[in-house]
């Protein structure tokens, strides 16, 4: 995540936006940007961190895991017309 803020001018300038997905809380992002992601990035993570505590999101992009209630980390390439273009899906640790 920080090799992407520290791109996300360059990434801005190409048109692209950079949006964060976990299923983690708006809470929780805040403490994580501000204690972890800061040190990483100066001034924290430029771009959108968005909850998805009900794992919505990470089931469309058949990331989230319904055993354990968490998403796989993910990365995922959409044009204007929504089409995924790339995406790389890590395993977990």
């Amino acid at each position: 995540m920080s090799a992407v803020a520290d791109q996300y001018e360059a990434l801005q300038n190409l048109g692209v936006e950079v949006i964060s997905v976990s299923v983690d809380s708006m809470y929780v992002h805040k403490m994580w940007n501000d204690h972890e992601l800061s040190k990483m990035v100066e001034g924290g993570i430029p771009f959108h961190m968005a909850s998805d505590s009900a794992g919505n999101v990470g089931k469309v992009y058949g990331v989230y895991n319904e055993d354990t209630g968490v998403e796989f980390r993910g990365r995922f390439i959409i044009d204007p017309d929504g089409v995924i273009q790339a995406m790389e899906v890590l395993t977990p640790p």
